[in-house]
């Protein structure tokens, strides 16, 4: 399980605890936790989660010398609970757009350009990166935001060799800036080798805010977030702590494309080829499509994903019960043993759509825009059973594992997933008012191992609250608008 209501577990209702305990076993990396339930991450229920690997600084082409943790977000004003209302009332086709972002949780604005709302910055202070000079130093970039993309540089730093993908070491691969999407992770390598004096730069994680596809973006003066990266050595002033950078930024030019950096050049290290032939093969349309009632909700094969917070997927597995999800509001893949699967996702919508397995790594294998172009094309047999060429193994010699990739808007992504970790796995947009919109669906791995399994006495424990005590801070149902006025 992994802690997704309505998925792996009911609600953790008010007033109850649970405690997740889980060995990491094969695996390292950055990630983080994040609340599952509606959009409650947007309110910052959001933390850093880092593996370490026991060999890791030996395994790196880039030495470095210290370990920090970047976490990037935009923020809201206004509460989950009335934005995700708004998002999703009869008529609204928008998503809410942020109205500034932070940087490990802090920003600090110009009360000056706050308009009908109070604003008293005083004691608030800008994040700080503090460096030794000299030495190369890993940040770990994550966006745990609820919806903008964002640009990430650092003033006077032009190389910024990426190191690691969505927990994947890669070989590294120099950036002037990182493009990073929500539920997004990039580490990176900072040279302190910069010469202004002082030794203050900024480091700015600008909105992307064309992405948002809507007219509206976030006010003049709060579309970029800042922390303070300061060069320290053993003389340094303690006053300096107080001084703020003067630095700019080096290039007028801004990224324009809302898509993932090139996952054909990652590599990872070490290298490690993707299955050969996918066991089954299913194209996914990803949509946001206008139904009864005017409601705006996310489709994936003309299915809007709801879970049943009551009633968990994993519990009605382990119980023998899957028949029970409606392919109408719960699109369901369920395999009884280890398989390997592609997902072809088309996107019909014109905005970008990053989305996340949960439970799993895949093999990003291609992209592109416009239709999938078919198997053939690729180098690959129908449904993808197999390389038509095999002396041609290209699309499957050491493609990029993520477990966030974005299909761009009006295009196709193929993904290949060996679905080896017994469970019930959500897969959805990361970008938040997508997901609770419905753009999900739930993958059932190793069926039937999880039958035997069993269910632990806490995890049923969170299912005796009652209903009404569950859906507390739900997403709305859509029936509260039916035969309203809204609708």
């Amino acid at each position: 399980m992994d802690g997704v209501p309505g998925i792996t577990q009911c609600p953790i209702a008010p007033g109850r605890r649970f405690r997740y305990e889980f060995t990491v076993r094969g695996q390292a990396g950055t990630y983080f936790y994040h609340g599952h339930m509606a959009a409650q991450a947007a309110d910052g229920l959001v933390g850093p989660i880092v593996v370490h690997s026991r060999d890791e600084k030996e395994k790196q082409e880039v030495p470095y010398v210290s370990d920090r943790v970047v976490m990037i977000q935009d923020w809201y004003y206004d509460s989950s609970d009335s934005l995700l209302r708004e998002k999703l009332s009869p008529g609204n086709e928008a998503a809410p757009v942020p109205d500034g972002a932070l940087i490990n949780g802090r920003g600090k604005a110009d009360c000056s350009l706050v308009k009908n709302r109070p604003c008293n910055a005083t004691a608030a202070l800008l994040p700080s990166i503090n460096l030794q000079d000299g030495q190369a130093h890993r940040l770990r970039l994550l966006n745990v935001g609820a919806y903008a993309w964002f640009e990430v540089s650092v003033d006077k730093h032009l190389s910024l060799p990426i190191i690691e993908v969505d927990g994947t070491t890669v070989t590294p691969r120099p950036e002037e800036s990182i493009i990073i999407g929500p539920g997004q992770r990039y580490s990176i390598v900072l040279n302190a080798d910069a010469t202004l004096n002082p030794a203050l730069y900024w480091l700015r994680a600008r909105m992307m805010k064309h992405c948002f596809g809507e007219t509206a973006s976030p006010n003049e003066g709060f579309q970029e977030a800042h922390a303070v990266v300061r060069y320290m050595t053993a003389s340094t002033p303690s006053a300096r702590a107080n001084l703020i950078p003067q630095s700019e930024k080096d290039t007028s030019h801004y990224a324009v494309e809302c898509r993932d950096m090139s996952p054909q050049t990652f590599h990872p290290s070490p290298p490690l080829e993707a299955p050969e032939a996918a066991d089954f093969s299913y194209p996914l349309r990803v949509n946001l499509a206008i139904g009864a009632y005017r409601l705006q909700r996310g489709v994936l094969n003309g299915s809007s994903f709801r879970p049943d917070l009551t009633h968990p997927s994993l519990h009605r597995v382990v119980s023998n019960l899957t028949s029970s999800f409606s392919p109408e509001s719960q699109l369901t893949l369920s395999f009884p043993s280890t398989v390997t699967i592609d997902l072809i996702l088309q996107n019909f919508d014109e905005g970008n759509h990053p989305f996340h397995l949960h439970g799993h790594q895949f093999w990003v294998l291609a992209y592109g825009h416009g239709y999938f172009p078919s198997y053939d094309a690729l180098n690959m047999h129908d449904q993808g059973r197999g390389l038509v060429d095999e002396g041609n193994r290209t699309i499957i010699e050491n493609p990029v594992r993520k477990d966030v990739a974005t299909v761009e808007a009006f295009g196709w992504l193929l993904l290949r997933v060996r679905l080896d970790n017994p469970g019930a796995w959500l897969f959805h947009c990361h970008m938040l008012w997508h997901g609770e919109s419905g753009m999900a669906m739930q993958i059932v791995a190793r069926a039937e191992e999880l039958e035997t399994m069993g269910l632990g006495r806490e995890a049923l424990g969170l299912c005796e609250a009652s209903a009404d005590e569950m859906l507390k801070g739900a997403t709305p149902d859509d029936s509260i608008w039916y035969d309203t006025d809204e609708a």
